[in-house]
């Protein structure tokens, strides 16, 4: 009798070792993986591609790289910024992720280029009074023109000496000298500028010259240490891309 007793006794023992061994086991099995978190540069105020509503990050350009992350399993976290801190924090490698850009020499050397995403036209905004045409660059001469610190528009039109470029902060800032006269015109995006003309109550004050000073393909960027970011970027821009959710976003915020 004590002899099954003891064995009995063994046997418990046993299977209590056991059940000790597999719940840290199994609570770690079934709690989540943590989450792995990318830093995200852009633009503070940029309608109606990046901007900040009710507290959230929200716009075209900015769903469009929360979906890119979503794919590959990665939470966004936005860092709003004025456009030059967004260039200076991207060429720095103190962010993941930056955007929104375009092609030149100088993004090909500080970055790896993901897209192009879309295309926006780079645009003159003027008075609705005023007697200003835009045919070639030479339409330009002698006018004093609103740009953005750090923005590059075109290459003919950011080496161009024909007119003088007056400098701000933002879009905001150059539209405000456009309608105050300090300026003869301003130089961004189409959909930015109408965004800002709406959201003044001044559509009726500006216009955008028809001719545009050229078709802009965007690029998000990641700066060149993080090679191994960008190719998983890239992955899910190519997947992205081709299944339609990219171009869906853009033609939601385009109506």
């Amino acid at each position: 009798m004590r002899t099954r007793v003891r064995a009995c006794l063994a046997k418990a023992t046993t299977v209590v070792g056991l059940l000790a061994a597999l719940v840290p086991a199994l609570f770690l099995a079934s709690a989540p993986a943590r989450a792995e978190n990318w830093t995200v540069a852009s633009e503070d105020y940029f309608p109606p591609y990046n901007y900040t509503e009710r507290g959230k990050r929200t716009g075209m350009d900015t769903e469009i790289v929360d979906a890119l992350l979503k794919d590959i399993g990665v939470y966004p976290v936005h860092r709003p910024m004025g456009w030059p801190e967004v260039v200076r924090a991207h060429d720095e490698n103190e962010v993941d992720v930056a955007f929104q850009f375009f092609t030149s020499p100088r993004r090909l050397e500080r970055g790896h280029l993901i897209g192009p995403y879309r295309v926006g036209a780079t645009v003159l905004m003027v008075r609705s009074n005023a007697e200003i045409t835009y045919t070639s660059i030479e339409d330009l001469r002698g006018l004093r023109i609103g740009v953005v610190d750090g923005f590059e528009y075109t290459p003919e039109f950011d080496r161009s000496p024909l007119f003088e470029r007056v400098s701000s902060s933002s879009n905001v800032v150059s539209f405000r000298r456009l309608l105050l006269g300090r300026v003869d015109a301003i130089a961004g995006d189409s959909q930015v500028l109408r965004a800002l003309a709406d959201s003044e109550g001044r559509t009726g004050s500006v216009k955008i010259l028809a001719k545009p000073l050229a078709m802009v393909p965007r690029y998000i960027s990641v700066p060149k240490p993080r090679a191994e970011k960008a190719a998983r970027l890239q992955a899910a821009y190519e997947k992205l891309k081709q299944d339609g959710t990219i171009d869906a976003i853009v033609r939601r915020w385009e109506r």
